[in-house]
């Protein structure tokens, strides 16, 4: 059983981290989301500090925000609608997806995840962002 002390989530500054917190709160396995502009800047975060930096968080966000725009971009130009894209390592899933304009989503699970889970509540909570950057 987890230590509720190692299973603190700080959930940000804005309504935007309170969502993220609640993505992070439904899933114990994910460790950090952010939402970001998709070039560099960091709008908001949520994240277990036993687990991972806000720094980490932010620059997983960052990293893979230029690639996602341009990716949307190609994929609406083709029909394809918005690219959601899952990238897996050995110790690490990140989930991310342009919700609207430039702005993007970033989920990062742990391995021990429920990625079936994940994916369904990140597109819940994917849904709920885009109402509130509308």
């Amino acid at each position: 059983m987890t230590d509720r002390q190692d299973d603190v989530i700080d959930r940000g500054v804005s309504e935007f981290g309170e969502l993220l917190g609640a993505l992070l709160e439904r899933n114990p396995g994910a460790l950090g989301a952010v939402l970001s502009d998709g070039v560099d800047d960091t709008i908001d975060t949520a994240y277990r500090p036993a687990e991972i930096s806000k720094i980490d968080v932010s620059i997983a966000g960052a990293q893979v925000g230029q690639p996602m725009t341009h990716l949307n971009i190609s994929s609406i130009i083709f029909g394809l609608g918005r690219a959601q894209v899952v990238i897996e390592t050995a110790e690490s899933v990140l989930i991310t997806k342009v919700l609207w304009e430039k702005y993007l989503l970033t989920l990062i699970l742990n391995r021990r995840a429920n990625f079936a889970r994940a994916m369904r509540d990140f597109d819940e909570t994917a849904e709920q962002l885009l109402a509130l950057l509308r």
